[in-house]
């Protein structure tokens, strides 16, 4: 890829932090509910033997991403800061993209848990689940291997197509995500609930934006066959902006919808790409047309 510049790897750290204080959120209330079946509370009981599985490869999930999140960290300042080559990084690097793959694997039990009859049933969320793992975990393993074996800089040119598909796979995954979730809420509710309020204004960001992100990867990624790596960090940087702005918008829809309450349930850790996005598409601007 071009050469970075200091704020895109300043922003590249942030993304990973703000992907942290995510899961650490989330995790804080995983927790909670922990102690409380510890310490018998029948509420907390009744979750836990009611989600099962579910709710115990849930630390397994979380808890791997952070650490994906962590080893990122170390990698990018071994890279930008010590000035570390490649090869002594790489491992880092595909520890991390592997954890990364293993959260959303373990969406399996989610997906079994959402198609049996009861009152959790719930299909749309469940074809989200299959479809975020069908994006994900065979490309992000590919790349896995890719790394863990990369050897000399002649072999570049294939780690980065590994890396184009990759990253298609993961936006359509948060794509995927973000519209699915839309679509589970018309389900219940019926289309009519668009016509209320602002609720409008977040179905279309949503519908607009986050395909917007897909078709972006993509033509990034075929310039990263290409190995025109200028113009692929170009499209990929609109394609990280336009991400980052769907929640950008949605965190302003949610203060006038009263649904901040949602907000741990979507992707908003990802709002640091939109100046990610900008940051790379500034660089490609500087280093080559």
């Amino acid at each position: 890829m071009a050469s970075l510049t200091r704020s895109v790897e300043v922003l590249v750290a942030a993304s990973l932090l703000s992907l942290m204080v995510y899961l650490a959120y989330i995790l804080n209330g995983s927790f909670t509910i922990l102690f409380g079946y510890f310490a018998n509370a029948h509420q907390d009981v009744s979750y836990v033997r009611m989600t099962g599985p579910v709710f115990w490869l849930g630390f397994v999930q979380l808890g791997g991403r952070f650490i994906a999140g962590i080893l990122g960290l170390v990698a990018a300042y071994l890279l930008w800061t010590k000035g570390k080559p490649f090869l002594r990084v790489k491992n880092f690097i595909a520890l991390s993209l592997f954890l990364e793959g293993l959260y959303f694997l373990l969406w399996i039990p989610s997906v079994w848990f959402l198609l049996r009859p009861g009152f959790a049933a719930n299909l749309p969320l469940a074809i989200n689940y299959v479809l975020q793992i069908l994006f994900t975990v065979p490309f992000l393993w590919a790349l896995v291997f890719k790394v863990a074996t990369y050897r000399e800089n002649s072999q570049k040119p294939v780690l980065l197509k590994f890396v184009a598909v990759a990253f298609v796979g993961y936006v359509a995954a948060l794509a995927v995500n973000e519209v699915s979730r839309w679509t589970s809420m018309i389900s219940a509710e019926t289309s009519k609930f668009l016509f209320e309020g602002i609720h409008a204004v977040g179905f279309l960001n949503a519908i607009v934006l986050m395909p917007l992100a897909v078709v972006l990867a993509i033509v990034g990624g075929v310039r990263l066959f290409q190995q025109k790596e200028c113009s692929a960090t170009m499209w990929l940087g609109a394609s990280l902006a336009a991400v980052g702005l769907n929640y950008v918008i949605y965190i302003i829809y949610s203060y006038f919808a009263n649904s901040l309450n949602s907000l741990p349930l979507v992707d908003v850790w990802t709002i640091p790409l939109l100046g990610l996005g900008i940051a790379l598409m500034v660089n490609a601007r500087k280093t080559g047309p």
